[in-house]
């Protein structure tokens, strides 16, 4: 189900309905503050606000839906606003999330997402057909912490996600089916840097026909000579590896995004779906935010 997506965390999962499958990990842990100064952290949150608010902007360059073969680019600037309780989070790790439980091996969260729709009009390929409309995804995430050795500030984790999928246009809604993800991801703090922290992610990813027919299958009436007439099937849907690094700047007020992202489709389910033009495709991403407002509370403290 992605296309343009900043799963990674913070700036753009707080913007409505922004990204939810695509970029999986560059979205999942990008514009965050993180406890990156010392070793003494012995919570992920621990030093950070109980909220926080500012002002952040991203440029995205990519595929107009997965296997597209022409991409556009969107540019944003919003306000955002992250909390970060002990089992209710917004803008943090997703647009809202809720922790079922946690321990020292796995986490199990409720999380929602979403992702930017598309101009079929401005697409060769679908010239012609329905637009996309905005996603949105909503469903457990369960996570295996692999190694988090605080130390050495490093973190792999294996993760398995299920959602069910949503589009709109803001006039009505309509349920797409089910996306399924595993992926593995690393993170590495004060990498050549005490401000610099990378995340690279890597998994293939699956969807329900009810999901792929919205993206690939071309109907009678949609049929062209040279766009054949196309029956989706759900499966496999590619294999996703993305890598970025974020920047704290401004004594830690400020922090700045790279991130790019490879889609590779070779074997998926619907590779000969004739709206399928592309079997390997790349995005790429850049952001900042500015935190202007922060609780005196930290996260995890007691009132």
């Amino acid at each position: 189900m992605k296309y343009l997506k900043f799963k990674n965390k913070h700036l753009v999962k707080i913007l409505p309905l922004l990204a939810a499958v695509y970029f999986t990990q560059i979205s999942a842990q990008t514009l965050e503050t993180e406890c990156i100064t010392t070793a003494t952290c012995e919570d992920k949150d621990e030093g950070k606000p109980l909220w926080e608010a500012g002002v952040g902007g991203i440029s995205v360059h990519g595929p107009d839906y997965p296997g597209a073969d022409e991409s556009n680019t969107n540019l944003l600037l919003v306000p955002y606003f992250i909390y970060r309780g002990e089992v209710f989070q917004a803008g943090e790790g997703g647009l809202i999330k809720a922790k079922a439980f946690e321990d020292n091996r796995y986490t199990l969260d409720l999380s929602l997402d979403g992702a930017f729709s598309a101009d079929s009009d401005d697409n060769d390929a679908r010239k012609g057909m329905d637009d996309l409309d905005y996603l949105f995804g909503i469903g457990p995430e369960l996570t295996y912490h692999i190694d988090n050795n605080k130390l050495e500030q490093r973190k792999l984790d294996l993760s398995f996600q299920l959602r069910t999928v949503f589009s709109t246009d803001f006039s009505e809604l309509n349920q797409r089916g089910y996306a399924f993800e595993t992926k593995l991801s690393y993170e590495q703090s004060q990498f050549l840097h005490r401000n610099v922290k990378i995340v690279t992610s890597i998994g293939p990813m699956w969807g329900t026909e009810k999901l792929t027919d919205y993206f690939y299958e071309v109907s009678a009436r949609d049929a062209l000579p040279d766009r054949r007439e196309y029956e989706a099937s759900g499966g496999y849907l590619g294999t996703e590896l993305s890598i970025a690094a974020v920047i704290n700047v401004l004594d830690k007020k400020g922090r700045i995004f790279f991130g790019t992202q490879a889609n590779f489709l070779q074997g998926a389910e619907n590779k000969n779906s004739p709206l399928l033009r592309d079997e390997t495709t790349f995005a790429f991403a850049v952001g900042f935010a500015y935190r202007l407002l922060e609780s005196d509370q930290k996260a995890g403290s007691a009132l």
